[in-house]
């Protein structure tokens, strides 16, 4: 369970570097790499991007809880709690194309 937990944070923090290229600068050859292995999820909307760091950081409180407590609970609601906006967001943009 630990690497399950440890693997989720890494994809958070992989995600965030993807998402928010604007605020972490690595450089022009990081831009470069992203650009071309995620073109769709380095170029996603604001609200979009905000849900998207809302998500991880729901993860992040559901591991650090489970790290005190122990109880797998926690972890296991972050997962599907974290996945609830961008859903959102998903479905309201789906929403907008079709109504334009």
């Amino acid at each position: 369970m630990d690497y399950i937990i440890l693997l989720l944070v890494l994809g958070c923090v992989l995600v965030l570097l993807i998402v928010h290229q604007d605020i972490i600068r690595f450089g022009e050859g990081y831009n470069n790499i992203i650009g071309r292995l995620f073109p769709q999820l380095g170029s996603v909307n604001r609200s979009m991007k905000n849900a998207v760091t809302l998500g991880c950081a729901v993860v992040f409180g559901g591991v650090i809880t489970h790290a005190y407590t122990n109880d797998e609970s926690w972890l296991w609601n972050s997962l599907v709690f974290a996945i609830v906006p961008p859903l959102i967001q998903l479905f309201r943009g789906k929403r907008k194309q079709s109504s334009s």
